[in-house]
């Protein structure tokens, strides 16, 4: 690779096309007035010849090599997602939603995805800083508690921007951007109460996960509203999967039998409620008339089940979107933010009736 040097800046002059360097054939100019052209920087080149360069340039469908710009910036438009495989989300909800905010904003997207443990999380966090990216987005929800403060220490050394997209165990960390999984929790479960259920039980996922354990605390708040004990609550704790919801739900529905008589179910994600769809269904219960439904995640296939699923949108992609502006900002050196929550949405589809008495 050849690079070409000036006081201001340097060009990559192995390019796949057209470079500067053709530009400057065909228009007879320096390689350094086309490129204080293109790249759009203060100088007394007058405009007449500034647009003798664009115009040759969009004839010959030049487009600045990215990896130069790089080079030149010191910047490298690219924001690095680092999801530990253990985490709570749906990764291909998270995953496009970020990749499409960044593309939005003019980012490329570098992802990483660890085993859910602290030092590999550690170690991806500190690759993404060794090849400069501009920003990292980061989900630490599955993580422990002794995980924090390796964490703060690393963020405090770091010039490169980090946004959390849950806080670390108890801890609620700035520049975070964090899906209200308590109000998600209560939006669920006041759903169900509202139409008459009072038998209600939390198929609920990865007991270690904090969004899990927000997502109970907000059903628990909404039974005491209803004037019901939230320790009367059944609850199952287990793997985010369809296959979890549909090899137990039997087990939930039969405790419900035996001293409650559920008629509503809440999952903790939208793969367990289609376990669960799946095997009501096969047992012959009736959703939403005999069993009603909720999932968890609004992902893009809750409208493909058997019965359209009931189910909390969590706004994967407004999530995104301010992690990636805020990534911007404070690369603009724009002050650091207070933790802010996101709130979710119910969306009300057919897994979910009044209660038939």
């Amino acid at each position: 690779m050849v690079l070409y040097y000036d006081k201001t800046f340097l060009q990559d002059e192995v390019e796949m096309g057209v470079t500067i360097k053709d530009i400057a054939k065909k228009t007879g100019l320096s390689i350094t007035t086309i490129s204080l052209v293109l790249n759009k920087k203060e100088s007394r080149i007058s405009e007449k010849t500034r647009q003798i360069i664009e115009n040759a340039a969009q004839e010959m469908n030049y487009s600045p090599n990215q990896a130069a710009v790089s080079l030149s910036t010191k910047k490298s438009n690219l924001i690095a997602l680092v999801a530990p495989r253990s985490a709570f989300y749906f990764f291909a909800d998270l995953v496009s939603s970020v990749e499409r905010a960044c593309r939005n904003a003019g980012y490329g997207l570098s992802i990483s995805l660890p085993e859910g443990d602290k030092d590999s999380c550690i170690e991806a966090i500190q690759e993404m800083l060794r090849r400069g990216v501009d920003g990292i987005i980061f989900d630490p929800s599955n993580l422990s508690n002794d995980f924090y403060q390796a964490y703060m220490d690393m963020i405090l050394k770091s010039e490169t921007s980090i946004i959390s997209l849950a806080g670390s165990g108890a801890h609620l960390l700035s520049n975070s951007v964090i899906p209200d999984h308590k109000q998600g929790g209560y939006l669920a479960a006041s759903h169900l109460l509202a139409l008459g259920h009072r038998k209600i039980g939390f198929i609920a996922g990865p007991g270690e996960c904090h969004a899990v354990s927000d997502l109970l605390r907000g059903i628990e708040e909404a039974l005491e509203e209803f004037h019901l004990d939230p320790d009367d609550l059944p609850v199952l704790f287990g793997a985010n999967s369809a296959a979890f919801g549909y090899e137990n739900i039997s087990a939930l529905l039969k405790a419900g039998d035996e001293s409650r008589g559920l008629t509503g179910i809440i999952a903790g994600s939208d793969s367990i409620a289609a376990g669960v769809l799946r095997r009501a269904f096969e047992s012959g219960i009736l959703v939403p008339k005999q069993l009603s439904v909720i999932g968890y995640g609004n992902s893009s296939l809750s409208v493909e089940y058997q019965v359209s699923l009931t189910t909390v949108s969590i706004h994967y992609d407004r999530i995104a979107r301010k992690a990636v502006n805020l990534i911007k900002k404070l690369n603009q050196n724009g002050p650091a933010v207070t933790p802010e929550l996101v709130s979710p949405s119910l969306i009300i589809r057919g897994s979910t009736a009044a209660l038939w008495t």
